[in-house]
């Protein structure tokens, strides 16, 4: 009987202590990524991460979107980029609105897009109002902004269809 107690005891103080090494603040840890294009045999090109504590400058860029909705007006997009700092310039270009065909991808709009200065924020909205009802449509843009350095990222939304 006393062999349990002392056991329970026991097991109470290990966890107790566990939860005081658990709960000690330990200084933030930070890592890096350089990436780095490598040209495989075939052409196709792929990113290396490379992690290095010394390489500089943070990513600058937080959230990168594109909001699709089909509408009366047609295909509307909404274009967001933000960062974690104001930005001397943050935007959206290269906005392309492609059609699926059956030969591949058809390129039915686009627009050089538009910037913000001394933000942290960019929103624009672009609408096409030629969209066919059944077919099926992706946009790709560039999201970008410069903090400590000029940074770029692409996006693509993917197929989708257009139902009204």
């Amino acid at each position: 009987m006393k062999r349990n107690r002392i056991k329970k005891w026991r097991s109470k103080i290990v966890a107790a202590l566990m939860i005081m090494i658990f709960a000690i603040p330990t200084p933030g840890l930070k890592t890096y990524a350089e990436e780095r294009e490598v040209l495989k045999d075939d052409a196709a090109t792929t990113i290396v991460a490379t992690y290095n504590s010394q390489v500089q400058p943070l990513t600058t860029m937080t959230d990168c979107e594109i909001v699709l909705a089909f509408t009366g007006n047609g295909l509307e997009m909404t274009f967001s980029t933000t960062s974690f700092k104001t930005s001397s310039v943050i935007g959206v270009k290269d906005i392309k609105v492609q059609q699926k065909m059956w030969y591949g991808w058809k390129t039915v709009m686009t627009s050089s897009g538009a910037e913000n200065y001394d933000k942290d924020i960019f929103l624009g909205e672009l609408t096409y109002p030629d969209a066919v009802n059944g077919k099926t449509y992706r946009v790709t843009c560039v999201h970008y902004a410069n903090h400590d350095a000029y940074e770029e990222v692409e996006n693509d939304t993917g197929a989708f269809k257009f139902i009204y």
